[in-house]
């Protein structure tokens, strides 16, 4: 009988009605009680109201200010305890100036409060709602405050709705007394239909609870046929959709990271309040900023850059892409980035954010600035000799009875003047071969000692020329590279003829080769000129001298430790120097050696 499914159904309905009967009397009862009891409350709550007017006005009508405001706060807090009521003044904007119960600075704004909006537009308004501040229910009275016919603002006086259930606990207690019998019968009756009803509402609950939170593996074991299992079916389902859904949100919101995680460019991406909702590492790190202290914070709090911030402003409020580019130029390092800013809008083409996204283009505006430079020296380091060979020559031509001496003179000028053009020439063929990406090098393995020893003996006579003492400290064993024999040879022959030519007669010059760990150690020392702290960096770069006239003089280019310099970067080594003006200059060159030995590359 108890497992009967009609059994229960039909005496289920004969308990509800016995139950059903006794729940509308009481109910009845309660509501008239209620009604009355909620008159008297809301009388109570105009006559508060009306009280509170003449204070509200009062305040109102002077200058606002945080004394006043202060002063307003204590007159009501103190008010409210002795009417054992909350008491609250707003002014015409919604904004909340003195609670009794609550500081107003926490408190929202409450132009949209129903009974600020009944007040306003009626001349009163009262209704019963759930706070949100107090977590009860909560019956309010607003009134406007005016001083003619100018709206200062509103009074708002509210009680506990439990209030008037604490006056409607006696005659409850009545109906109760009355109800006893038949509520116990009820409830005998529905014990077994609460069980029955209750165990398997609550775990669909339950489940659908742990859904809410995110565990999508959980599941209602459903046994009944009825209703409530097809709800629990329903919920099931429900569960295994949203898994899957979620999967796909996961895979492409992971999907998203992994893109901009990886992009080069920077990414920021801001709401309508410009609060930024994501940054990538790579904007993070332009801008000097953590991203994790930089998510939910209005931009310009976090991005002191104005061209990113009127960049993202015009994106916000033109919706247009707005392109800007930001230049931070400093003797260390010059930074330049392009900015891109552009609204995002939703389906209705109302603007819900904006992304910048940042171009760092430093490296190009670098490379753009090198070339500009390299053309302009270029062209004038070729049209130099050009100009003095086509002076030279014209003279002659136009002079047909120009000594021989003289004539001459002129022919061996030009001469000299088509050598250095020639080797100006030669060492532009070098920059272009070695920073091609498309030369064919022949790399092999070869005796860097037996290099320098070489350039060592072809410098001689340039050196008995200015009579300069040398003193070579060469490596006794072989120290093999790999790599291109003939821009190596060419680079200890550079800095030997810089070292010659730099020193003045009677000088000495020092070349040192050496192996320190994996690395052959070229050192060229000279009794030089030497060079000045603040040059010392710039004299790799092309066509760069510190003396020009002198260097001209001496036959050089400009290109010499420029091409000294590329020859070691593309060997996997470096280049430093060490100089004082008057005592001399010190070159190091350090190249990686290969790594077999010199038994197996024999």
């Amino acid at each position: 009988m108890f497992r009967s499914k009609l059994f229960w159904r039909l005496y289920s309905g004969y308990a509800a009605i016995i139950v059903f009967s006794t729940l509308i009397v009481g109910i009845l009862l309660s509501r008239q009680l209620s009604e009355n009891a909620t008159q008297d409350i809301e009388n109570s709550l105009s006559v508060r109201s009306e009280l509170l007017t003449e204070i509200g006005k009062e305040m109102l009508l002077q200058v606002p200010s945080e004394v006043i405001e202060l002063d307003l706060q204590a007159t009501l807090q103190e008010l409210g305890t002795r009417t054992q009521s909350r008491l609250t003044i707003i002014r015409p904007d919604g904004r909340v100036i003195a609670d009794s119960e609550e500081s107003p600075v926490a408190m929202g704004n409450h132009l949209q409060r129903p009974e600020i909006i009944d007040a306003r537009d009626t001349g009163s308004g009262i209704t019963s709602r759930f706070s949100q501040t107090q977590q009860q229910m909560m019956i309010y009275k607003a009134l406007p405050v005016r001083d003619g016919a100018r709206l200062l603002g509103f009074v708002r006086v509210s009680l506990a709705a439990a209030e008037v259930d604490i006056q409607l606990t006696q005659l409850r207690r009545i109906i109760l007394i009355s109800a006893s019998i038949v509520a116990i019968i009820a409830l005998l009756i529905g014990l077994y239909f609460a069980n029955r009803f209750t165990e398997p509402l609550s775990k669909m609950t339950q489940v659908a609870e742990a859904i809410s939170q995110g565990d999508y593996e959980r599941r209602i074991n459903v046994s009944e046929t009825d209703e409530i299992g097809s709800l629990a079916s329903a919920i099931n389902r429900m569960a295994r959709s949203s898994a899957t859904r979620m999967d796909e949100i996961t895979l492409e919101r992971n999907r998203l990271s992994s893109i901009f995680a990886g992009m080069v460019e920077g990414v920021i991406d801001v709401d309508q309040s410009q609060k930024i909702v994501h940054i990538n590492q790579v904007a993070a790190d332009l801008l000097g900023l953590s991203v994790q202290s930089c998510i939910g914070q209005p931009i310009w709090e976090v991005v002191r850059v104005a061209e990113i911030i009127d960049a993202l402003e015009q994106a916000l409020n033109n919706r247009e892409i707005v392109k800007a580019q930001m230049r931070h130029l400093s003797e260390e390092d010059d930074l330049v980035v392009d900015i891109y800013a552009a609204s995002l809008q939703n389906e209705h083409g109302d603007a819900i954010g904006a992304v910048v996204v940042l171009h760092n283009i430093s490296e190009l505006d670098h490379l753009e600035r090198i070339r500009r430079d390299f053309v302009a020296n270029a062209s004038h380091e070729l049209k130099t000799p050009i100009t003095a060979i086509r002076g030279l020559t014209e003279t002659i031509l136009d002079d047909k009875e120009m000594p021989e001496t003289t004539r001459d003179e002129f022919i061996q000028k030009a001469h000299a003047q088509s050598l250095r053009l020639s080797t100006l020439v030669t060492d532009l063929m070098t920059i272009s071969r070695l920073e091609s990406d498309q030369q064919q090098t022949s790399s092999s393995v070869f005796d860097i000692v037996e290099l320098v020893r070489l350039s060592l003996l072809e410098s001689e006579p340039a050196r008995n020329e200015k009579q300069l003492e040398l003193n070579s400290a060469l490596s006794e064993k072989p120290l093999l590279l790999f790599g291109d024999r003939q821009a190596i040879s060419q680079l200890a022959d550079n800095l030997i003829d810089n070292a010659i030519k730099y020193t003045d007669v009677a000088g000495s010059i020092s070349v040192g080769l050496e192996q320190l760990a994996q690395l052959a150690i070229l050192t060229v020392k000279d009794s030089g000129i030497g060079i000045s702290p603040q040059y010392q960096q710039r004299i790799f770069e092309r066509f760069y001298r510190v003396d020009k006239a002198r260097s001209r003089e001496l036959g050089g280019t400009g290109l010499g430790l420029s091409i000294v310099k590329n020859i070691a970067d593309r060997h996997g080594g470096n280049i430093s120097v060490e100089s004082q003006p008057g005592i001399g200059s010190t070159f190091k060159v350090a190249l990686p050696l290969h790594s077999r030995s010199p038994e197996s590359a024999k």
